[in-house]
Order: C-alpha cells, then structure tokens, then sequence
C-alpha cells in the first residue's frame, strides 16, 4: 500500500514538473487533505502540526499563482 501511495505522489510531482492541469488540482487536493488531517494533531503535537498546515497553505498558495498551472 505505501508503495502504491509513493508512485501516485512520484506521478503528481512528474506532472506538476509538466505544469498540467491534473497533477496541480491533485496536489491541491493533497494540501489540503493533509492541513485538515493536521488539524487534529494540534493538541498533541501543536508546533509540528502548525508547521505541516503553514506548508500546506503556502503549497495551495504556490500551486494557485497565475501561470504556473497551465489551464
């Protein structure tokens, strides 16, 4: 199972490198998936739960520039 989930992300990050539109809704979903997942961590691990949201938002944030993704 965990080798499966490595190739997917191994795919998106191909794909993101190719700037499609596939791979950067993908790792969208994929930020958030995991900012929300994080969420719940905050009252067991408060700093590094807020650092992976931070990265995650500042992901989203990249990810939806004008131009990188071509539409």
């Amino acid at each position: 199972m965990r080798g499966l989930v490595l190739i997917a992300l191994l795919l998106v990050a191909w794909g993101l490198f190719s700037r499609s539109t596939w791979a950067g809704v993908t790792a969208i979903f994929l930020a958030a998936l995991s900012a929300v997942a994080n969420f719940f961590f905050i009252p067991y691990y408060p700093l590094w739960a807020l650092l992976v949201i931070a990265l995650d938002i500042w992901v989203i944030w990249s990810l939806t520039r004008p131009g990188v993704i071509k539409t």
